[in-house]
């Protein structure tokens, strides 16, 4: 790298976050890394990332403190000279309490020390129950009232994702689906439906790749992969996960890593290049009753497909009213990207790929 130095920003953190905190340096100032070696934590208002170093190098200078935000793309670290021998590298103890900056701006409010709590979430973390009876042995006057609610970050950074979004031309279309194939097939696997909708839709999109794409600086661009966001619901709100190289993926590799990515986001610890990327993506609104929905895009894609619940219906099958599992497919897109009768076309393939024993057969295990 030479002795000139290189600067390291704040990496985009994904999902329209415009900046992260710093819980804790788990480097110092003069301290040799290796490349990936964890560099520091990052508290963004959806979760807490690690962030590897993207340098092999000395470390001659830390921008930002622990406890401060820092911008996307303001400096976060200066390497030097990347030639110099290893070195241990020190590892900041963590402070008596951990905390997200919800918690920590009610702690500041209520006057509450988190140095003084034992918290009682995950990993240490100190919880706002934790800081409201602090408060309340503290300040007895004010036992038993509770202190207003303040807005959570990430209520704050949905709003403006959603705002921004809001100004795409998006349309959305639903079809009713006969889910009777479906069933008996995932059944015979032991997955959950989305798997197989996912995997139908990556055979939908190779036919269909207008699907895969999105607006970007006044024209359409075609992802050559598919990676498909995961909406999940979590403490923080809704967090979207990426399954990266969809393609590569049989349905049961990706039924274990939606489990992993939804287990991380419920967590906060999703790595950043999981929360960044989509270029499609997928709700599950079933899974919470809905019968059907009209999603918002998500940032940097043109399609978002929800699949609602499966239940039984009347269906008209071979001119009689039958009661059959069915679902409703709601798809939203970009018209800027797609017009309607393109995506009825692919909407139409991968109905068929979902009614069709023999369709759902031939996709990849």
């Amino acid at each position: 790298m030479g002795e000139t130095g290189q600067v390291f920003t704040m990496p985009d953190l994904g999902e329209g976050l415009e900046e992260g905190e710093v819980v804790a340096w788990l480097v110092a100032e003069g301290d040799t890394v290796a490349l990936n070696q964890p560099l520091v934590e990052v508290e963004t208002a959806k979760a807490t990332v690690e962030i590897p170093s993207p340098f092999a190098g000395v470390v001659t200078t830390l921008h930002a403190a622990a406890g401060s935000t820092v911008p996307v793309g303001a400096p976060l670290v200066t390497f030097g000279d990347a030639g110099l021998a290893a070195a241990s590298v020190s590892t900041p103890a963590d402070a008596p309490a951990r905390a997200t900056p919800p918690v920590r701006k009610l702690a500041k409010e209520l006057g509450v020390d988190l140095a003084s709590i034992t918290g009682s979430g995950t990993d240490g973390r100190a919880t706002e129950d934790d800081v409201r009876k602090a408060a309340d042995g503290e300040h007895p006057a004010s036992a038993g009232v509770r202190p207003p609610a303040t807005p959570a970050p990430s209520r704050t950074v949905i709003a403006a994702n959603l705002e921004r979004q809001a100004a795409i031309p998006q349309v959305t279309t639903f079809r009713t689906v006969d889910c009777s194939a479906l069933e008996s097939f995932r059944g015979g696997l032991g997955v959950s439906p989305l798997p197989v909708v996912i995997a139908a839709l990556y055979r939908t999109i190779a036919a269909h790749p207008a699907l895969n794409a999105a607006w970007r600086d006044g024209v359409v661009v075609e992802h050559t992969e598919v990676h498909v966001g995961i909406a999940a619901d979590t403490e923080r709100g809704l967090v979207v996960p990426v399954l990266r190289a969809t393609g590569e993926r049989g349905i049961g590799a990706i039924a274990a890593e939606i489990a992993r990515l939804a287990e991380a986001a419920r967590a906060g610890s999703l790595a950043p290049d999981e929360r960044t990327g989509a270029t499609i993506a997928v709700s599950n609104t079933g899974s919470y009753g809905s019968e059907a929905g009209t999603p918002i895009l998500a940032p940097g894609t043109g399609v978002t497909l929800a699949i609602g619940v499966i239940a039984p219906r009347a269906l008209v099958v071979d001119g009689e009213v039958e009661a059959r599992p069915a679902c409703t497919l709601s798809c939203t897109f970009d018209h800027r990207v797609l017009d309607g009768a393109a995506v009825g076309r692919a909407l139409t393939h991968l109905v068929k790929t979902l009614t069709e024993t023999d369709r759902l057969g031939d996709l990849p295990r």
